[in-house]
């Protein structure tokens, strides 16, 4: 399990691992093998060492490189994701987020100075010359599985493979609660009001800097209305004869399979 902690950062070293990255590519030497010891590879004097926590005791640091080094080959993050249990997810979705974190904040959003400073013990660049901290952007969003009788509503973006089908999701604005997100997006991607607004349980998205709140919810009232440019379409499905959706590795294939379940033993009782 990964140990984040606020202990001064160490610099990297030659017992610690490794999490090598190249562009938005994940850089493995075998399948699916992401932690890579520091012997098996050449650093070098552009390479940004970013540390992540302690991996069973063992240091984690994760690294970008500009072009990839020889006997590794790139595999997708969100490939690479779904292949994960519980743990592992979570340590590689915090890689990747330090490690865009880093690369997108090299000059200050302020006063645009290069940002060379960071924090020993906490992951923030300071500016130099207007003191100005930045902190790794954390992206609120919220998902739903929404509930009528016995079914629920999968939807499928314009960018999703034609036969994969989802839950609604979507971005939490500035002065919103999680609960009136829900409603909000619901309401503009689908044109259903809901009630019964319960959260469920959360997930890291790095995509690039998502945080997914995941929500139950029950229809109220209205007919579907699929939002041109964002839903492609809507149906409600029964729990018994499901479409393709997203596996458990996902929070989304998580709500709905919850959901199931939880519509199941309301039945049963």
């Amino acid at each position: 399990m990964l140990e984040i902690g606020t202990q001064t950062h160490p610099l990297p070293h030659q017992d610690a691992l490794y999490i090598l990255l190249h562009r938005n590519q994940v850089l493995v030497e075998s399948e699916n093998q992401f932690l890579t010891p520091f012997t098996h590879f050449q650093p070098n004097s552009k390479m940004s060492a970013i540390y992540c926590g302690k991996w069973h005791g063992q240091d984690i640091f994760v690294c970008r490189f500009e072009s990839i080094p020889k006997g590794f080959s790139e595999m997708g993050l969100r490939e690479l994701l779904f292949l994960q249990d519980q743990h592992h997810y979570i340590l590689l979705s915090r890689a990747h987020q330090l490690s865009t974190w880093d690369r997108d904040h090299q000059f200050c959003g302020r006063c645009g100075s290069p940002m060379k400073e960071r924090h020993p013990a906490e992951h923030t660049k300071i500016c130099q010359t207007c003191n100005l901290r930045h902190y790794p952007r954390i992206s609120p969003c919220v998902i739903i599985s929404i509930r009528k009788g016995d079914q629920i509503l999968l939807a499928r973006g314009p960018q999703a493979p034609k036969d994969r089908f989802s839950n609604i999701a979507g971005f939490v604005e500035a002065g919103e609660t999680l609960e009136q997100a829900v409603a909000r997006e619901i309401r503009e991607e689908v044109g259903l009001e809901v009630t019964n607004i319960r959260y469920v349980s959360s997930q890291p998205w790095s995509f690039p800097h998502q945080l997914m709140a995941g929500f139950f919810a029950d229809y109220e009232s209205g007919d579907i209305t699929p939002a041109p440019g964002e839903i492609e379409e809507a149906n409600w499905y029964s729990i018994d004869d499901l479409p393709n959706i997203p596996n458990s590795a996902t929070i989304s294939g998580q709500l709905i399979n919850l959901h199931v379940e939880h519509i199941q033993k309301t039945k049963s009782n």
